[in-house]
C-alpha cells in the first residue's frame, strides 16, 4: 500500500463518523419536525368549535367596553387576561401542593409551577386566543425565552428593587405581577405569534360597523 491509499483509506474512516453524527442530527430534526406538525394539525383543525366560541366570547366582552377604549384595546388582550389569570390560579395551585402537601424544596416547588403555568398559557393562547397558524417549536421557543427574560427583569429584578427602595413586599410584587403581564402580552402579541392577524368571530364578519373598529 502506497502513502497515497493510507492517506485516502485514513480520510474515510474518519469522516464515517461525521457522516453518522450529520444523519443522527438529521433524524433528531426530522422526529421533532413531525412531532410539531402533527400538533400543528391538531390544534389547527378548523372543525373544531373551541376557538370559534372563544373568539365570539372575548369579542363579545370586548363589544361591551366603551367606544373610545374598544379602539385602543385588542380582543386579544382580553383574552389574554382570561387564559393568564387562570394560569396565575394554576401557578399557586401547584405551588401550595409541591411545597405545602408534598414539602419539595421551595425554589424547585416555585420553578415548577412557574414552568407549568407557562405551558398552560402558551398552549391555550396560540390555539384559543391568537389561533395561530405559525410553527409550534419555533414560537414555544420564542415564548421561553419571553418567560426567562420576564423572570429575570419583573420578578427578581423589578419587585427586588421596589421592596429595597422601601415599597411594602406585597405591593411591590403586585405593581412587579401587572408589568409582567402587559410585558407578556406585547411579547406574544409582537413576536411570539407575530404576523398573526386579530381573531375575527363570525359575528364581527357579519356586522360591518364592527368591522371599521
Amino acid at each position: 500500500m502506497t502513502t497515497q491509499d493510507a492517506a485516502r483509506a485514513a480520510a474515510q474512516f474518519s469522516a464515517r463518523p461525521r457522516r453518522t453524527s450529520t444523519s443522527a442530527r438529521s433524524a433528531a430534526s426530522s422526529a421533532r419536525e413531525r412531532i410539531s406538525d402533527r400538533l400543528d394539525e391538531r390544534f389547527n383543525d378548523p372543525s373544531r368549535r373551541a376557538p370559534r366560541i372563544f373568539s365570539r366570547f372575548i369579542s363579545h366582552l370586548h363589544r361591551l367596553i366603551p367606544r373610545l377604549l374598544r379602539k385602543r384595546i385588542p380582543a386579544t388582550f382580553i383574552g389574554y387576561a382570561l387564559i393568564n389569570g387562570s394560569a396565575f390560579l394554576i401557578d399557586v395551585s401547584f405551588l401550595w401542593l409541591f411545597y405545602d402537601r408534598l414539602h419539595w424544596f421551595y425554589p424547585l416547588a416555585v420553578t415548577l409551577g412557574y414552568a407549568i403555568a407557562g405551558v398552560y398559557s402558551l398552549v391555550l393562547n396560540r390555539w384559543l386566543n391568537f389561533q395561530s397558524r405559525g410553527h409550534l417549536v419555533a414560537q414555544g421557543s420564542r415564548y421561553a425565552l419571553g418567560l426567562a427574560s420576564q423572570y429575570v427583569i419583573f420578578i427578581v429584578g423589578l419587585s427586588s428593587y421596589l421592596h429595597w427602595i422601601g415599597v411594602h413586599a406585597e405591593l411591590a410584587r403586585l405593581i412587579s405581577a401587572c408589568c409582567e403581564g402587559l410585558y407578556l402580552y406585547a411579547l406574544m402579541r409582537f413576536w411570539v405569534f407575530r404576523g398573526t392577524p386579530e381573531p375575527v368571530s363570525d359575528d364581527d364578519e357579519s356586522d360591518p360597523s364592527s368591522a371599521r373598529l
